[in-house]
């Protein structure tokens, strides 16, 4: 298993969260795991950790962790792109759009991939080009989020704050506009934002709490009435929606992305495809069952499954490594 970032993630970091699950799973179902990372890993189930030079965008580097590694290696699970044929069954997980560039339109090209790669969800795959690839969503550890039914009269808007596709204006023309509390949790891509952006926005009922992590943000996502996601993008999955479910907290989201493979429409939160659909719907939470939401993930989005999804896909690259 090779990861970009840390693990496991301090605060934010979608991909390493997802990926120190992942480790934690496949060695809860009997497999051994070796970890190779950024140094600072962490990974009380594997087998292994090793520390990796890891350059700041390795989707654009050639990065070959074999010389490194064990013998004896089944198969290698990159969580970015590359190029490299590292002369062994490999698995290539792109968690986003890494080609992407500020200021082009398309955010992915299908020669950009190839048949060794998976996404995260289907709508990922599509807007890479690969409609026929595989994917496998997004899983978490359910025992690290607090399940609630009561909750408090709050919105809550969680991620990177000055990311525009996120939504943030969306979150808070709708606090406003409905007289409701809205606590924003996140750190910024740009950390002038707070000072030059965000700060003017507070008060009346507008709250930043911070880049939470934790017991704190599981804390935020417990008690919120419901998470604002109104994401302007293909969103490649969504990981705060699954947190919050996880919580027993509705999702009030677009239809952008892989939103529609996370949600149940009247059941898990609301999709819209416009402001005042969101404004309705958000009249409508009452209706919404928390333990449906919990449900949900349990069904659908546990580190377990996640686990079971890549070993299937593991044992196809073992075969097609074989075959060739």
């Amino acid at each position: 298993m090779v990861t970009p970032g840390r693990v496991p993630a301090r605060l934010y970091g979608g991909t390493e969260r997802v990926v120190g699950w992942l480790v934690a799973a496949l060695a809860g179902l009997g497999h051994e795991v070796v970890l190779a990372g950024p140094p600072g890993c962490e990974a009380p189930q594997a087998e292994s950790v090793i520390a990796l030079d890891m350059p700041a965008d390795p989707n654009a580097a050639a990065v070959d962790p074999t010389p490194h590694l064990p013998p004896g290696i089944d198969v290698l699970h990159l969580h970015f792109a590359s190029g490299l044929d590292f002369g062994l069954p490999a698995l290539k997980t792109v968690h986003g759009y890494p080609f992407h560039r500020q200021g082009e339109d398309v955010l992915a090209r299908r020669e950009q991939f190839g048949p060794e790669y998976s996404f995260v969800s289907r709508a990922h795959a599509e807007t890479c080009g690969w409609p026929e690839a595989d994917f496998v969503h997004n899983g978490l550890e359910l025992s690290e989020y607090v399940f609630r039914e009561a909750k408090q009269d709050f919105l809550l808007f969680l991620g990177k704050v000055d990311w525009n596709v996120k939504g943030l204006p969306f979150a808070l023309r709708l606090a406003r506009e409905e007289g409701m509390r809205l606590v924003i949790a996140g750190d910024f891509l740009d950390p002038r934002f707070y000072e030059q952006e965000l700060k003017a926005q507070l008060g009346g009922g507008i709250e930043y709490a911070g880049p939470v992590g934790g017991a704190d943000k599981a804390e935020l996502l417990a008690s919120a009435r419901a998470l604002v996601f109104p994401t302007l993008w293909p969103e490649p999955f969504g990981l705060a929606a699954i947190e919050a479910l996880a919580s027993g907290t509705p999702v009030l989201a677009t239809y952008n992305g892989a939103l529609p493979e996370i949600m149940v429409q009247g059941v898990t939160g609301f999709m819209a495809r416009s402001f005042p659909e969101t404004r309705e719907q958000l009249r409508r939470l009452d209706s919404i069952d928390p333990k449906a939401c919990r449900r949900r993930v349990e069904e659908r989005f546990t580190a377990r499954r996640m686990a079971e999804g890549y070993l299937a896909l593991y044992a196809k690259r073992i075969r097609a490594f074989a075959g060739r």
